[in-house]
């Protein structure tokens, strides 16, 4: 907060209900099996690939452990960068935290542009075709209004959103359960001998990709009523959510196709794949809906992206590791207004570069945004559950067993997601070119040029340095 803003009688808090919204709408469940399943599918375990999400969603419960014991003693808006701050050291979270920027920067551009073009496309199919970029800007004008209204505001939309974005996909699953009874449950996905199967890494690649964003939680723990409590229940109900319901979805879509080979079958649709097999079971009209639901899918998590970026922007600039101006934090509306409109004007600002550039954006920008970003979160995953792990053995007695080797489990199965998305970069950006391949070394940059800097703060400025990732609450309980 502010040191000029004075605290408000009238606040709006977020309970864990809105907090879990926020979580589920970042990981847009309808976009990420629409988007993101063909691709485990076609070009992944065919049909295996519910291992792989069952997989992710173990390793993310094991974090959950980790992260659910440090945020009940560590709350802060700063999120993973207090964390790693806390178990590897304040030049690690300095990294860290500017990492955080440019991966969640680049996933609102990303977003932005995409919401742009899939309500074009919307448009093309109902005989009156708008520019991509109208709509562009149109998302981002209501986005960032609602963010600088109030995260009240923002989570009922949220709510709505995903409430029917998730009906869509479980009359889907239903009516499949419906039609093939039993078979929609095939066995042999989970044939022992098949977990490891050539193309799990790429299966496994794209069902950590549809886990991007449930870590935002923590980022709103300034903004929680009882962030000691909500913050890491919500993370929970959130994980096990998203976990459990992609894991059957998977599992049902697998069932829905006919008999055969899997895996060529999802290469012949391509990414229709999921749209296709709604008209197939709920009709044609289901389809239509679905595919206008992706847009408003899509909306949601720029919302939640978009709030998650402004927070830690928010956060790194009440340290000084950016301009303090944009520490200004509303109390009144409970939110970081400042960060929140740079973040909107860094938005407009990359779209402008879009629209001027002569190349298709579909093809060779929104994807590589997109995926830049979904890189960098599951670094910041990795990285935090490395800090955690720390954190929890210097706490052995405190945190026991199974904390422990949750905390291990994690690091590790979140360092591995993090090489096979790093080998998996093309395809998950969809650009095959050698200049997008070694984007990933962005971070490395930035990792380092972070550590360089806080290692200047600790000489030129002590205590500035002393200062950083200082936590606002700490609990035992």
């Amino acid at each position: 907060m502010s040191r000029s803003d004075a605290p408000s009688t009238r606040t709006h808090k977020l309970s864990t209900r809105f907090i879990v919204f926020m979580v589920l709408a970042a990981a847009a469940p309808l976009a990420s099996m629409i988007g993101n399943l063909p691709i485990a599918i076609s070009r992944g375990t065919g049909a295996h690939v519910p291992v792989a999400f069952l997989i992710a969603g173990s390793i993310l419960v094991a974090f959950t452990v980790g992260y659910a014991f440090i945020g009940r003693r560590v709350v802060s808006t700063g999120a993973f960068y207090t964390y790693v701050a806390e178990g590897l050291g304040k030049p690690l979270g300095v990294g860290t935290a500017y990492s955080a920027i440019v991966s969640y920067g680049a996933f609102t551009f990303g977003l932005a542009a995409a919401c742009g073009y899939f309500d074009e496309q919307v448009s093309i199919a109902l005989g009156h075709k708008v520019n991509w970029t109208v709509f562009a800007v149109l998302s981002a004008v209501v986005v960032g209004i609602l963010n600088y209204r109030s995260m009240d505001a923002s989570t009922k939309l949220l709510a709505a959103i995903i409430i029917v974005e998730t009906a869509v996909l479980v009359v889907f699953d239903v009516s499949v359960v419906a039609a093939r009874g039993w078979a929609a449950f095939p066995l042999s996905s989970f044939t022992p001998g098949q977990w490891l199967a050539p193309g799990i890494g790429v299966s496994l690649m794209t069902a950590f990709t549809c886990f991007v964003g449930f870590e935002s939680g923590a980022l709103y723990s300034k903004e929680a009523a009882d962030p000691v409590r909500s913050i890491p229940l919500a993370s929970y109900v959130s994980v096990i959510l998203i976990g459990s319901f992609y894991l059957v979805t998977a599992w049902i879509t697998v069932g829905a196709l006919s008999p055969g080979d899997v895996k060529a079958q999802a290469v012949a649709h391509g990414g229709t794949l999921m749209l296709d097999l709604i008209k197939q079971y709920d009709g044609e009209t289901a389809s239509d809906v679905a595919g206008l639901l992706l847009c408003t899918s899509m909306l949601a998590t720029y919302i939640a992206i978009h709030a998650a970026a402004s927070r830690y922007i928010f956060a790194l600039a009440r340290e000084g590791l950016l301009p303090r101006r944009l520490a200004r934090f509303d109390e009144t509306r409970n939110v970081p207004v400042t960060a929140t409109l740079c973040m909107s004007a860094a938005t407009a600002l990359c779209l402008i570069a879009i629209a001027s550039s002569s190349t298709d954006p579909y093809a060779a920008i929104i994807p590589v945004l997109i995926g830049l970003g979904t890189l960098g979160i599951i670094g910041l995953q990795a990285t935090a559950a490395i800090a955690i792990a720390f954190y929890v053995f210097r706490r052995a007695r405190e945190a026991g067993p199974i904390v422990m080797v949750a905390s291990v489990c994690a690091a590790i199965g979140l360092s591995v997601a993090l090489t096979t998305v790093c080998v998996n970069f093309t395809l998950l950006s969809t650009v095959d070119t050698p200049f997008v391949a070694l984007l990933p070394l962005s971070y490395v940059a930035t990792l380092f040029g972070g550590l360089a800097y806080s290692m200047w703060l600790r000489q030129a400025r002590p205590a500035q340095y002393r200062e950083l990732a200082l936590v606002e609450h700490r609990a035992t309980a």
